[in-house]
């Protein structure tokens, strides 16, 4: 997974600011194999009698944040959006104006 944001972020095909959360998720799920005791102490330690639902809700969990991320960013690029075309339409109102009175 790792290899695949790098080789992402080299063609420009995602952007640095994005691929640090994937990165965070790789390197976790690279070294989370390694940290089986820990992640069962926690798991036991919160009440949860089946370890890999722990991790399940971990994985869940930052899901919903990657995807809160991108929902925080969608909007501000809709709100540009929407005043780009704001802009555009006015520009292209005057456009006209000047043009009818040129004529």
């Amino acid at each position: 997974m790792l290899l695949a944001i790098i080789g992402l972020v080299r063609r420009k095909r995602l952007d640095e600011k994005y691929a640090f959360l994937w990165v965070v998720a790789g390197v976790v799920m690279l070294f989370a194999p390694l940290a089986t005791r820990a992640i069962d102490a926690m798991s036991t330690a919160l009440g949860f009698h089946y370890p890999p639902a722990f991790i399940l809700l971990l994985g869940f969990f930052a899901l919903c944040l990657i995807n809160l991320q991108f929902s925080v960013v969608i909007s501000r690029l809709n709100k540009h959006n929407k005043q780009l075309a704001q802009r555009f339409a006015i520009m292209e109102q005057r456009l006209k104006e000047v043009d009818r009175l040129e004529k």
